[in-house]
C-alpha cells in the first residue's frame, strides 16, 4: 500500500503567513498614503480657506466691535452675520490654533470683506484698534476743532461744538473757575490724538480736558491751580497765543498786556475782536472795533469774558512768566517779528516803518 506525502499543518500555516505579510504591508502602505493624501488635501483646503477673503472685490470698511468677554464662537457668528467671513467654523479653528492662540482682544476694528480670514483674526488677536490721528493744534477755537473733527470723519462739526455747551457731563474741578461758564474755550488741550473709530464727541472732549489737567496744571503754582487766577491766566495766554509765535515774543507781548492792565488801559487786541466777529484774518476793519461784545477789548476794560482759543503750554508759561518791561504798545511786522514801543508816538512810528 502506497502512502501520500501530506505536508504538515504547520508548514501550511507558515506558507499562508508568508503570503499574507506582503499583502498586509501593502494595505498599510495604501492606507497610510491615503491618510497622508487626505491630511494634505485638508491642510491645503484649510490654508486656502484661511487665506481667502469673503469678497476680494468688496473694499468696504466696516466697523466691528468685539465686546469684553465675547467668546470666539460669538465673535465668529457676528463676523459671519456682518458679511466679513465665509465660514465661522474655520475662523473659530484658526483663532484657537493660529498666532492668537484663542486670545481675541475687545475693541473697535475697521474690517473689510476683502480681508482674508487670517488677516481679520490676526488684527483682532493683536488688538489693532481702529483709530485715526486728529491734530488739534495750538490756537484753535472750539469751532475750528469741530471742523477738524468733521474732516476726520467722526461726525459733524456741530456735534462736537454742541457737546461742549451746557448742560454737559464734564466734572473737572478747574472748570468751576471759568468766568464764562457756558464755554469750554481755552481748556481743550491741543495735541495730536489717536481717536478710536466710533468715539463720541463727549468722550473726546473729556480726554482733552483731562489732558489739560495733567499737562498744564502741574506746571503752575498752587495758587493758579484752583482759583480764578487760572481763568485769567488762560484767557490772557489765549490772546498771547494769537499775537506772537516764539517764546521770547510771547513773554514780551504778555508784558505789554500786563502793563496795560496795571494802569487801567484797554488791551485793544485785534485778535479778540476777530473772535467776536468770527473772522480769521489778523487785521480788523474799523467797523469791527465798535462791535458790542464782551470779547471786544477795544471797548471792554480788562480781560475779555474768557479765552479766545486753546493756548499752547508755551504761551501759558510765557504769560505766567512775562518779560519785565515798560512797553505799552506792540505790532507784528510783515515777518511776524514783534516791534515794541513805550509811547503812542513810538508805536505810530513803528506802524509807519514796518507796516506801511
Amino acid at each position: 500500500m502506497s502512502s501520500t506525502n501530506t505536508p504538515p499543518v504547520s508548514s501550511l500555516n507558515d506558507t499562508s503567513k508568508k503570503q499574507f505579510k506582503p499583502k498586509l504591508k501593502l494595505v498599510i502602505i495604501i492606507i497610510s498614503l491615503a491618510l497622508v493624501l487626505l491630511a494634505t488635501c485638508l491642510t491645503a483646503w484649510f490654508l486656502v480657506a484661511v487665506n481667502s477673503p469673503k469678497n476680494p472685490n468688496d473694499k468696504t470698511e466696516l466697523v466691528f466691535t468685539v465686546q469684553e468677554g465675547s467668546s470666539i464662537d460669538k465673535i465668529a457668528r457676528e463676523l459671519q452675520a456682518k458679511g466679513l467671513i465665509a465660514n465661522r467654523a474655520i475662523f473659530s479653528l484658526y483663532a484657537r490654533l493660529g498666532p492668537s492662540r484663542g486670545h481675541l482682544r475687545p475693541g473697535v476694528y475697521a474690517l473689510s470683506p476683502s480681508m482674508s480670514l487670517s488677516k481679520i483674526t490676526d488684527v483682532i488677536g493683536r488688538g489693532e484698534i481702529a483709530n485715526k490721528k486728529v491734530v488739534f493744534q495750538e490756537g484753535l477755537t472750539i469751532t475750528e476743532m469741530g471742523q477738524k473733527w468733521a474732516r476726520a470723519g467722526f461726525g459733524t462739526a456741530q456735534d462736537f461744538i454742541s457737546a461742549t455747551a451746557p448742560p454737559n457731563v464734564f466734572t473737572q474741578q478747574f472748570l468751576g473757575y471759568r468766568s464764562n461758564k457756558s464755554s469750554l474755550e481755552g481748556y481743550l488741550y491741543p495735541a495730536t490724538y489717536d481717536v478710536v473709530i466710533n468715539t463720541s464727541p463727549t468722550d473726546q472732549i473729556n480726554e482733552m480736558l483731562n489732558n489739560f489737567a495733567t499737562q498744564v496744571l502741574p506746571k503752575l503754582p498752587p495758587e493758579y491751580q484752583n482759583s480764578t487766577k487760572l481763568n485769567d491766566l488762560v484767557t490772557l495766554a489765549s490772546i498771547v497765543e494769537k499775537e506772537a509765535n516764539t517764546t521770547e515774543d510771547r513773554k514780551l507781548v504778555a508784558s505789554v498786556f500786563y502793563n496795560r492792565l496795571k494802569i487801567g488801559m484797554k488791551l485793544e487786541s485785534d485778535v479778540t475782536v476777530n473772535y467776536a466777529t468770527g473772522k480769521t484774518q489778523t487785521a480788523t476793519l474799523p467797523a469791527d472795533l465798535s462791535i458790542n461784545s464782551p470779547y471786544n477789548t477795544y471797548l471792554v476794560a480788562g480781560l475779555p469774558l474768557g479765552p479766545i482759543c486753546s493756548p499752547s503750554l508755551d504761551s501759558i508759561l510765557a504769560t505766567l512768566n512775562p518779560a519785565q518791561t515798560g512797553y505799552l504798545f506792540f505790532i507784528a511786522d510783515n515777518n511776524g517779528t514783534i516791534r515794541l514801543a513805550t509811547t503812542l508816538e513810538e508805536h505810530q512810528a513803528n506802524i509807519k516803518k514796518y507796516l506801511e
